[in-house]
């Protein structure tokens, strides 16, 4: 893959010119530092052997404006990396967003909420300390050179006290690297049990389960509070070994300063000025020892999300198609839901018309859902195609080609939000197309009845809804827009006789309007609407025909369905 397609290279890229200005700033700011030393040189050289306070008036001047200066030099660079870390996440949002959505569908390597933490941290670390160490670094050399021109020992200390601190660094990366790696792989885990136990904690609760998930947490979290205490305590062992070996070549310096002093081949005054440079050398070094846990997280967070791009590569924008009339041709069509060993629908043809209603029947396991989300366009496929108006999905924009497209899947969750705002499905929208829809799913007077009506908030803390009133809102929001194509998987499961009635008549709606309509069910009140019915077994098509001469043939024992062996891995299509 071509490194300018992928959105992370694009907008590291795309922050080339900030980080430049960062580099040059470093160089100033690197410059302006080397005026303290020289300010001791002169102090004891010229000042102290003269007794002239006019000098030492104007050296102190001097240093001051030049102190000032780093100082506005070092709030600009936080600035600029500020910026430039804000650049840096606004600029990766939306693709972040998208590939991680597309991730998720794949059957190895999904990331979930980790890649967004990578984001985070990669943002925090151009704004933090680790960029500014990494841009302080590339002058040691430079201050190393300068203990050379002091005196060639002076040159050699400091360039043995130099290279002992990079190997201790790497020696860092070497011992702590496996136990960050670890660590960050058990939270992770921790999280996701923890996440779970609250998304089901009405069923933990009720199976008496919550020893159990309690004890598998605590057993994780302290797996992974172990591997971080270990990889903490070798840090702070290289941390104090740092500073001990930067102490010791500090005191080496100026014992060899002094000893050249004596013998007067130094002055006084350069022995001082080495020390001080040597310590400005040998700085980014020990900050970045200090911060090596963070710099090897971030580097494994770049790694993590330059093979999710790599692995989800963004396609061209496809060209605007029309609004479609919903005429449906499946061919061949084979889905492999995520995390499967083996297909949950296998070449499965058929073609549908506008107006037409499809009620797609088979035992549990037979690949009725897997085609639903296939259908929707929330699986990809693994083979065939699936066309609206002769157009392949694969040739619509997702967002796009969603907006025609309702969809109501079997588990019905609702986001945070307002009534209005879930059947808007998310969008602004316009409220009387919200109280359209929720009058064409017959939900519109039972929303009526709620304190707050359609400003009614649900979602964590809010206000909780029964199963079927879940049901006819999703139902609601798969019909707002008037789409063309409707996917209603078990529209029914938990719906009572008034919701079935409303249910029937929407659907004598849809057909009347010219939607096309595909109904998942194994209710017999869903089938009075269909005017033909597809039978699924074992992921294949058995039989597509008239509703009567199909269920006719079904009673009669010509039509045999067979239920699906429970899978031994991955989940039930």
């Amino acid at each position: 893959m071509p490194r300018a397609s992928n959105p992370l290279t694009a907008t590291i890229r795309s922050c080339g010119s900030a980080l430049g200005a960062t580099f040059v700033l470093s160089l100033f700011i690197n410059a302006s530092m080397l005026v303290s030393p020289l300010y001791s040189m002169q102090v004891y050289d010229r000042v102290l052997t003269s007794r002239n306070l006019g000098t030492l008036v104007l050296l102190t001047v001097i240093v001051v404006a030049f102190l000032a200066l780093y100082g506005l030099l070092e709030y600009a660079r936080s600035g600029v990396l500020v910026r430039t870390a804000l650049h840096f996440e606004t600029a990766l949002r939306r693709p972040l967003f998208e590939t991680m959505l597309k991730a998720e569908l794949s059957p190895r390597n999904r990331p979930g909420q980790q890649i967004i933490r990578d984001a985070e941290l990669m943002r925090e670390s151009i704004a933090g300390g680790t960029a500014t160490i990494l841009c302080d670094l590339p002058w040691m050399p430079i201050y190393v050179a300068l203990c050379f021109i002091i005196h060639p020992v002076l040159g050699f200390i400091a360039l043995i006290g130099a290279a002992t601190l990079i190997a201790i660094a790497l020696v860092t990366n070497f011992i702590t690297n496996a136990n960050v790696q670890e660590t960050a792989k058990l939270t992770n885990e921790a999280h996701g049990i923890a996440a779970s136990a609250l998304r089901n904690g009405e069923v933990m609760r009720g199976l008496g389960m919550g020893d159990i998930v309690l004890d598998r947490w605590c057993g994780v979290q302290s797996e992974a509070q172990a591997s971080a205490a270990s990889a903490h305590e070798k840090n702070a062992t290289m941390q104090a070994l740092t500073k001990f070996v930067r102490l010791a070549i500090q005191t080496a310096l100026l014992c060899a300063g002094a000893l050249l002093a004596i013998e007067g081949m130094v002055s006084p005054g350069a022995m001082l000025a080495s020390s001080v440079v040597m310590a400005r050398a040998l700085a980014p070094i020990e900050q970045l020892i200090c911060q090596w846990k963070r710099l090897v997280a971030c580097r494994t967070a770049y790694v993590r999300l330059r093979q999710m791009f790599e692995a989800h590569p963004q396609a061209p924008a496809p060209a605007e198609l029309p609004t479609p009339t919903g005429c449906i041709e499946v061919e061949n069509a084979v889905v492999w839901p995520p995390l499967s060993q083996r297909p949950a629908v296998k070449y499965v043809s058929f073609s549908l018309q506008p107006g037409e209603c499809v009620a797609v029947l088979g035992a549990s396991g037979s690949g009725k859902s897997s085609l639903a989300r296939a259908l929707a366009g929330v699986w990809p496929l693994a083979d065939g195609s699936i066309r609206i108006d002769g157009a392949a999905y694969a040739q619509w924009d997702a967002n796009k080609l969603g907006k025609h497209i309702g969809y109501l899947p079997q588990d019905v969750d609702l986001f945070t939000g307002t009534i209005a705002e879930n059947i808007a499905r998310l969008d602004s929208g316009n409220q009387q197309a919200v109280i359209a829809a929720a009058q064409a799913a017959g939900v519109h007077e039972a929303i009526l009845r709620l304190a707050k009506g359609y400003d009614t908030r649900i979602g964590d803390g809010e206000v909780a809804l029964s199963g079927g009133m879940r049901q006819r809102i999703g139902l609601a929001r798969a019909l707002y827009g008037n789409p063309r194509l409707i996917v209603l998987d078990e529209p029914n499961s938990n719906l009572d006789e008034e919701g079935e009635r409303a249910l029937a008549g929407a659907i004598e709606k849809l057909k009347a309007d010219s939607r096309t309509v595909v109904v998942i069910t194994h209710r017999p009140a869903a089938l009075a609407n269909a005017d033909r019915v597809l039978i699924m077994s074992l992921g294949q098509m058995v039989a597509i025909g008239p509703r009567d001469e199909l269920l006719g043939k079904m009673r009669g024992g010509l039509v045999t369905v067979v239920n699906n062996p429970a899978p031994r891995q991955g989940r039930a299509a």
